[in-house]
């Protein structure tokens, strides 16, 4: 597409109206000559103030701003945007158009000449139109991404941050992805009971625990996905490994987990270390605020009535809301709910 409008720069950015920020952008200053530097000082310091882009947002989203149709030969030389940044790269002409507007979050796409090049015609116009569809439906997919990227950084640091070991394997216990504590704790001597990881794969003994263990992954990457506990004694310490399906909030962080069905492992040390927290266990679990508290209630041995009580409604939705907590953590029966939520605050 470039290279049909005999462009020398494309820049597709997001900008933040609250502040003036661009938190994304993507281009091609190398092609150029240019360096990505050359993109960020415009970021920083000129987008906020750019008129071209008040004239883009002027249109209707998806219509093409062709900027010597909006500024004189006259506006453009006395404009910083041109006199300080474009003419000083060796710019001249943009075509540019609003892709996507989200909230607060516009995203631009600009197309800019050399220097000396003819302005942008109707011609280039229509082109750019017939491929409008497209072009933002790429960017609400890129924004999507970008969320979720952000959104699986944070999971991450959460789960590096817990005292708990936390890993995910496939059906076949192939480990995807450890954090620090299960790390270090597969990395440990093998001893009666303990886990290990050989050959990729997630281990423990003696054989009928390893038996279990591999039963409990595959329940959990079945179709019709099921939780499961399974307790082991690594010499004076007894540890619970709570097998989980891959909560769809946490797949985003491995994106192989998004290829086939994963299962989640947890590791606790009975009677060690903190319970998780309300926020963290639902995270975990893939629950929404209030399937959490359900939940924890339950745990606590309260009941589904007391829940409804509580929350303010009615028995009927309380009961919805148990449904969806017993789809989401593989239960079939409160017992096994209360044992799953027991499991993993290592009790």
């Amino acid at each position: 597409m470039n290279t049909h409008l005999q462009a020398g720069i494309f820049h597709g950015f997001t900008l933040d109206e609250r502040g003036g920020e661009v938190p994304a952008s993507v281009g091609n200053p190398e092609q150029f000559g240019l360096e990505a530097r050359h993109m960020a000082d415009y970021e920083t310091h000129y987008a906020a103030h750019d008129r071209r882009l008040s004239a883009t947002v002027s249109l209707a989203p998806g219509t093409v701003m062709l900027d010597h149709e909006h500024f004189s030969p006259r506006e453009m030389q006395r404009n910083p945007v041109y006199a300080d940044w474009l003419v000083g790269l060796g710019l001249q002409h943009t075509a540019g158009m609003v892709v996507r507007h989200e909230g607060s979050a516009r995203d631009f796409i600009s197309f800019m000449r050399p220097k000396g090049a003819k302005p942008f015609s109707d011609d280039d116009k229509r082109f750019i139109d017939v491929l409008m569809p497209d072009i933002a439906r790429a960017s609400r997919l890129r924004a999507r991404m970008l969320t979720l990227a952000r959104s699986a950084a944070l999971g991450m640091a959460a789960l590096e941050g817990l005292p708990h070991g936390i890993a995910v394997v496939d059906a076949q216990c192939r480990v995807r992805h450890a954090n620090g504590v299960a790390e270090r704790l597969f990395a440990q001597p093998a001893a009666a009971g303990a886990l290990s990881v050989r050959h990729g794969r997630l281990q423990c003994s003696p054989a009928p625990a390893q038996e279990r263990l591999q039963q409990l992954v595959r329940g959990a990457c079945a179709s019709l996905p099921a939780a499961g506990v399974l307790a082991l004694t690594e010499g004076p310490r007894r540890l619970v490994v709570t097998v989980l399906p891959m909560p769809m909030p946490l797949s985003y962080a491995w994106a192989s987990g998004l290829q086939q069905p994963a299962a989640l492992i947890v590791v606790t040390s009975r009677g060690a270390g903190p319970s998780l927290s309300p926020r963290l266990a639902g995270d975990i679990l893939g629950l929404s605020p209030t399937e959490t508290r359900l939940a924890l209630l339950l745990a606590d041995g309260k009941t589904i009535k007391e829940f409804a009580a509580a929350e303010g409604i009615s028995w009927h939705t309380a009961r919805t809301h148990l449904k969806n907590v017993m789809r989401k953590t593989g239960c079939h029966r409160q017992l096994e709910l209360v044992a799953l939520l027991q499991s993993l605050s290592g009790g």
